[in-house]
């Protein structure tokens, strides 16, 4: 929303919003299309459209992992190919890292 000539958004409901990764992640995971593993996700490279989408799911997987898996904030967490277990992305220091879309 424009208000002012400036853009306006409305405040995130986390606690919604949380909820709704959690569900994703497992609705997911019920049809394989994703596999979690210790500090490890293995995942189909298609389903990461662009560079851009890459990096949210890489912060949404780092929040499951936070909230679910008890992974510390700081700990790395590593993205791979589910077929050819090639590293794809990685989570580092709380910084997103995308290793394909060069």
């Amino acid at each position: 929303m424009i208000y002012a000539n400036k853009k306006v958004t409305g405040k995130v409901n986390l606690a919604q919003q949380t909820a709704k990764i959690i569900a994703n992640v497992l609705e997911l995971e019920s049809k394989n299309l994703i596999r979690l593993e210790a500090d490890t996700i293995f995942l189909y490279p298609q389903l990461w459209k662009d560079r851009i989408s890459a990096i949210n799911w890489i912060n949404c997987l780092h929040h499951y992992y936070c909230l679910k898996k008890q992974l510390k904030s700081s700990q790395p967490l590593y993205f791979k190919n589910i077929e050819t277990e090639e590293l794809i992305g990685n989570m580092v220091n709380k910084k997103p890292k995308v290793l394909i879309f060069n």
